[in-house]
């Protein structure tokens, strides 16, 4: 399969509460938020469509997906971001989060290439199994009818996926400010 035959969803909806007043996704870094960074990866992989579910209305090369209810968590954004790649016919997504600035695209290319294999592919990081994660259309209507609060990571054990390695530097994540501290680190370090 073929990055233009899979739509990607960016989950963007966080409330940002342990990074304290600001919105975490609005932090720079290396000259471009933290978003920005999430936003231009994923576009260099050339998915068919990109998909941003924020509520916080987005411009971009994207479609954003609103989210008027944030405070309902990651699985009411997931739900909406999936319903709408599904009204737009589309059988495969990957997801992927606004808040890991450092994913590469070979990470997303490495899960693409595995998911003729299951219909469930995810990041494995030293033993740990997250997104972003690649779903084919029988998980992402067995997501759509599952009520609870929860994201996809539940599912994660329940739907025995395949796994690809990621290192443990592209799967950081940024909830705190301190967290943003490391992945700026880890960006001057690359730059060496």
């Amino acid at each position: 399969m073929r990055p233009i035959d899979i739509a990607c969803i960016v989950l963007a909806s966080g409330q940002s509460k342990r990074f304290g007043v600001a919105d975490k996704l609005e932090a720079k870094l290396d000259g471009k938020t933290v978003l920005e960074m999430v936003i231009d990866t994923v576009n260099s992989v050339g998915f068919g469509q990109v998909y941003i579910v924020s509520q916080y209305e987005l411009q971009g090369h994207f479609k954003w997906i609103e989210n008027i209810d944030p405070e309902k968590g990651q699985g009411h954004s997931l739900r909406l971001g999936l319903r709408t790649a599904i009204e737009n016919k589309w059988d495969n997504v990957v997801i992927a989060l606004g808040d890991m600035p450092l994913v590469k695209s070979v990470n997303f290319v490495n899960m693409i290439s595995e998911i003729h294999k299951k219909q469930m592919v995810v990041s494995d990081c030293e033993g740990v199994r997250m997104p972003p994660a690649c779903f084919g259309r029988k998980v992402m209507d067995q997501i759509l009818e599952d009520k609870s609060a929860k994201g996809a990571r539940h599912f994660f054990d329940k739907i025995q996926p395949t796994t690809v390695k990621i290192d443990a530097e592209s799967c950081q994540d940024v909830d705190t400010p301190e967290d943003l501290i490391r992945v700026r680190d880890i960006l001057k370090r690359s730059k060496l």
